[in-house]
C-alpha cells in the first residue's frame, strides 16, 4: 500500500495538550469528560476531544504559524474547561501521571477504538495514568519529512528533560523525574524509533504493521517521534504534560526551529544504545542529565544550549520571527523543570497530595 503524504505549508505548527480532570476537593481523578462535552460552547468542540480515559481531555490546536498562536488555543480551551469545572466539581491539572489515583479508579471512554485498545494492551492500558504534550510540524514534502524526523531522533532527551512533570506514581515517588516515560514505552509500537534512510523505507515498515494486522492507521504508532502522512507533518510525542504555558511555548520553538535545520545539515546518526541511554538520562534526571555527543560528554540543558546558539547564527530564529524567544528560551534551559521543583517541595513536606497542585494551570 502507498502512503500518501499530504504536503503541509512549510514548518507550520499544531499542539496537543493531554490534561487530567481531578475533584476539587480531593484531587482524584473525576470522570467529567462528558460534563464537558454537554456543556462546552460550539466554538470549542473541534479544540477539545475525549480521550482513552474519562477523566481526562485533550486539547488541539489548529495550524498555526508560531508557536504563541499554539498556546493562544490550548490556553483558551483550558480557560473554558475550567469555567465548566468550577459549576461542577473539577479542575484541570496538566502533569505527566497522576500523582495517586489507581487503575482501579479509572473509567474508560466507550469508543469502538478504545474498547479495541483495552482487549489487545490489558492491564497496560488500565494503568495508563499517563499525559504528554505533542507538536506538530509541516514539511512541503515527504523526503523533507523524513529529514526532520531523523534528526529530532537525536534531541529527543532535550525535548523530555524540558517538559518532564512526572516522578510520582501510585501514591510513591519513582525516583524518576519522568515516570510517564516508563510506562508510555510498555506499548508495542512506543518509545525511540529508528532512522528512516527515505519515506519508502518507513512506508515497507509501516505495511508489514498494518498487513499483519496490528496496525489500522498510522495512530496506532505511538514513537517519540512519528511521521505522520495524513496530516503532512512530523508529531514529537515524548514530551510529559506541562502546566507552565512558556514552557510549552518554547518547546513548540524549538522542535519549529530543528525542522528547518534539519533540511541543509546533514544528519549525523547516533548508536541505538547511546540514544537510548541519552533518555534515560532524561527520563532520571530531566535537563541535569547528560548528553552523549558525537565530541564527548555535557549535560542535556548544555546540548541544548550549544544548538540554540548554532541555530541562531544561521537565522533559524530569525526566518520565523521568533528570534527574541532566544534569551527566554535560554533561560527555561536553565531553570529547574516542573518535577525537579515537585521533588524539592515533596522531600521538605511528605505531602502527596500537594504534589497534584503542582499541575493546576494559572490561566
Amino acid at each position: 500500500m502507498k502512503l500518501q503524504f499530504k504536503n503541509s505549508k512549510p514548518f507550520t505548527v499544531g499542539a496537543e495538550l493531554e490534561v487530567q480532570l481531578v475533584d476539587r476537593e480531593t484531587y482524584a481523578l473525576s470522570n467529567s469528560s462528558k460534563i464537558i462535552f454537554d456543556n462546552l460552547p460550539e466554538k470549542f468542540k473541534n479544540i477539545v476531544q475525549p480521550e482513552v480515559l474519562t477523566s481526562m481531555v485533550e486539547i488541539v490546536s489548529p495550524v498555526c504559524e508560531k508557536p504563541e498562536e499554539v498556546i493562544f488555543y490550548i490556553k483558551n480551551a483550558l480557560k473554558e474547561i475550567e469555567k465548566i469545572g468550577e459549576n461542577h466539581g473539577f479542575r484541570v491539572s496538566a502533569l505527566g501521571t497522576h500523582v495517586f489515583a489507581k487503575k482501579e479508579e479509572t473509567e474508560i471512554t466507550a469508543k469502538e477504538r478504545y474498547l479495541e485498545l483495552l482487549k489487545e494492551l490489558q492491564i497496560i492500558l488500565r494503568q495508563f495514568l499517563i499525559y504528554g504534550f505533542h507538536v506538530h510540524v509541516g514539511f512541503p514534502d515527504k523526503e523533507s519529512a523524513v529529514r526532520g524526523y531523523n534528526l529530532i531522533i537525536n534531541y529527543l532527551p532535550i525535548f523530555l528533560g524540558i517538559s518532564t512533570s512526572s516522578p510520582f506514581f501510585y501514591g510513591e515517588f519513582t525516583g524518576l523525574n519522568s515516570y510517564r516515560t516508563k510506562i508510555f514505552e510498555q506499548l508495542p509500537r512506543a518509545g525511540i524509533p529508528e532512522y528512516f534512510d527515505n519515506f519508502e523505507d518507513f512506508e515497507k515498515l509501516y505495511n508489514e504493521l498494518y498487513n499483519g494486522g496490528f496496525i489500522k492507521a498510522i495512530k496506532d504508532i505511538w514513537w517519540d517521534v512519528r511521521i505522520h502522512p495524513d496530516l503532512g507533518t512530523v508529531e514529537l510525542r515524548v514530551c510529559d504534560s506541562n502546566p507552565d504555558f512558556e514552557r510549552l511555548e518554547l518547546i513548540v520553538t524549538f522542535m519549529q526551529a530543528l525542522s528547518l535545520y534539519a533540511q541543509d545539515n546533514p544528519l549525523k546518526k547516533q548508536y541505538c544504545q547511546t540514544l537510548k541511554q541519552n533518555k534515560w538520562n532524561a527520563t532520571r534526571y530531566a535537563l541535569k542529565g547528560k548528553f552523549i555527543d558525537y565530541d564527548g560528554y555535557k549535560t542535556i540543558s548544555q546540548k541544548a544550549l550549544e544548538k540554540i546558539e548554532i541555530m541562531k547564527k544561521k537565522g533559524i530564529f530569525k526566518e520565523f520571527k521568533t528570534e527574541e524567544k532566544i534569551d527566554v528560551l535560554k533561560d527555561i534551559f536553565r531553570k529547574n523543570t516542573v518535577s525537579e521543583n515537585m521533588i524539592l517541595i515533596y522531600k521538605k513536606t511528605q505531602d502527596i497530595k500537594l504534589m497534584e497542585e503542582f499541575g493546576f494551570l494559572r490561566i
